[in-house]
């Protein structure tokens, strides 16, 4: 069955029951939902059909003047993992959306047993034990986002991985094979090991660069779990309030998962892989922080075609990564949302736009604040950037435009 932009549904079989009744100008609608071999195609859930061997839905839904949603007791149950779910929506005494899920089981296989044929790739042939427990809390106040509410967690006990499914995802410990890719393009593929010339390991690179990066893109990345709700609660409010998708909450954990297991496809399942993937190597402890940077420092873009920070630090200025000065670290963590556009940083005349100038000097404040630096190093710090490498050679032309702007810095916990 062909249904709007796409979307593709069929099965084999389903049966529904249901009952409504009315009372005081309140509809409850309860009723069973069951569902065998479902197969849903659309681009936005998945790149390939999502099979659903056997879903059940126990429904409680309620409607009033001003409210309608799913009551508790609503019970989704897939293959054999009941989720809790309710939802609602208000419109008085103000505009709101809620909603709660959990599930709880002490068979762990049962969690990636249920998830659907075609949806996550990297887990087919995955195996676990133990017990899993998730809850959900989400309360968004639609005119005032900056109130929303918002708790994830998925908790474990005596959980182990007894094998891998299609990726190992402790692969990355040890020298690995790295294929950078430009969108669904693969643009050239290299060792992220002592093969390669230009790989740098931790300890090699200097501690401005990474605790510039750290600064920009993740502050609390060596303690937190993969994710950070703060983080989440401000996106989520940013782009309702901005009504489009102005800003994520990836830390590096998802930078780094995102990068090396999965493809560029923007789906819903590529971004719940994602979630699981990240869950899995912090819980489980399966690589160290140092290693899960090390590594995402030496395979993100940094420029066109400008890989890892052993390339930038030659590529920008001349130079090793353990040579890299405060400023020059500030200047190239200032690159990661955008790194093809690195030249238009300059004006003609190779001089740093004003955008860029402040950007550095709030990160080497945040430096401060972090007791990274002494205040002496900021105070002195030099925002005319000298490029030495060969990106010396390409600036921007007088007529060409970009949106100068930078990121907003994520929060610091």
């Amino acid at each position: 069955m062909d249904l709007v932009d796409g979307f593709k549904v069929c099965f084999d079989s389903a049966n529904v029951k249901l009952k409504a009744t009315e009372v005081n100008g309140r509809l409850d609608v309860n009723g069973v939902f069951n569902m065998h071999s479902l197969l849903v195609s659309h681009w936005r859930i998945s790149p390939k059909e999502v099979h659903f061997p056997k879903m059940e839905f126990v429904m409680k839904a309620f409607v009033d003047k001003d409210s309608l949603g799913l009551a508790p007791g609503t019970l989704f149950t897939l293959n054999e993992l009941p989720i809790s779910i309710s939802t609602s929506y208000a419109r008085k005494p103000i505009r709101k959306f809620a909603i709660q899920s959990s599930f709880e089981t002490k068979d762990a296989q049962q969690v990636f047993d249920a998830m659907p044929g075609g949806m996550f790739y990297t887990f087919d042939g995955f195996k676990a034990k133990g017990e899993l427990k998730y809850d959900l809390n989400c309360v968004i106040p639609l005119d005032e986002p900056s109130k929303i509410v918002f708790n994830s967690s998925l908790q474990k006990n005596k959980f182990q991985i007894v094998s891998y499914g299609t990726e190992n995802f402790s692969k990355i410990v040890s020298p690995f094979s790295f294929i950078a890719m430009d969108g669904d393009r693969a643009i050239r593929s290299f060792s992220v090991g002592p093969e390669n010339p230009y790989y740098t390991p931790f300890n090699f690179i200097s501690p401005y660069l990474i605790n510039s990066v750290l600064t920009a893109e993740d502050p609390s990345f060596m303690n937190h779990g993969g994710f950070v709700m703060e983080s989440f609660r401000e996106s989520i409010a940013t782009n309702i309030k901005e009504k489009r998708f102005a800003r994520g909450g990836s830390t590096i954990s998802m930078q780094l998962v995102k990068n090396v297991f999965l493809s560029r496809n923007k789906s819903v399942s590529r971004k719940l892989e994602e979630v699981m993937i990240v869950w899995l190597i912090e819980q489980q402890r399966l690589i160290s922080k140092e290693r899960m940077l090390e590594v995402y420092l030496n395979i993100i873009e940094w420029g066109p075609d400008v890989y890892g920070i052993g390339e930038a630090s030659r590529f920008y200025f001349d130079k090793s990564p353990d040579e890299l000065t405060l400023s020059e670290s500030i200047f190239l963590a200032s690159l990661i949302p955008s790194p093809k556009q690195y030249r238009y940083r300059f004006d003609p005349q190779g001089n740093l736009k004003p955008y860029v100038a402040n950007f550095m000097k709030l990160v080497s404040n945040r430096l401060v604040i972090r007791e990274k630096i002494a205040q002496l190093e900021a105070d002195c710090l030099k925002v005319n950037i000298q490029l030495t490498g060969p990106a010396m050679n390409i600036f921007v032309a007088p007529d060409s435009t970009v949106l100068d702007s930078i990121p907003k810095l994520p929060v610091i916990n």
